[in-house]
């Protein structure tokens, strides 16, 4: 995996990664209701990720830890790349483990 780019304000650190074709974008955000989450994001130019290529980048960046694939409600979907998938940490207050 090979970090291309970096950009960084005062609100995240954003990275760009390529791993063979597929891009990747790993940010620490600052969700208004569950503090700082890290979020994944990965995408390929003509097709959706296959699961595995999936679990290999959230194995790679969140390791054994509990994740999340959001469907969100309409209102609340964006959509501004066909092929693009994102993982979310689950917050700590959810008490999944």
């Amino acid at each position: 995996m090979k970090l291309v780019n970096r950009f960084m304000d005062d609100s995240k650190d954003l990275q760009a990664f390529m791993w063979g074709p597929i891009k990747i974008l790993k940010s620490v955000d600052n969700t208004e209701k569950w503090g700082w989450l890290l979020h994944v994001s990965l995408s390929l130019p003509l097709r959706h990720p296959t699961w595995p290529e999936i679990l290999a980048v959230k194995e790679h960046f969140f390791g054994d830890q509990d994740c999340m694939m959001v469907l969100p409600k309409k209102e609340d979907y964006v959509n501004i790349h066909e092929h693009c998938f994102h993982i979310w940490q689950c917050p700590e207050e959810w008490g999944i483990r």
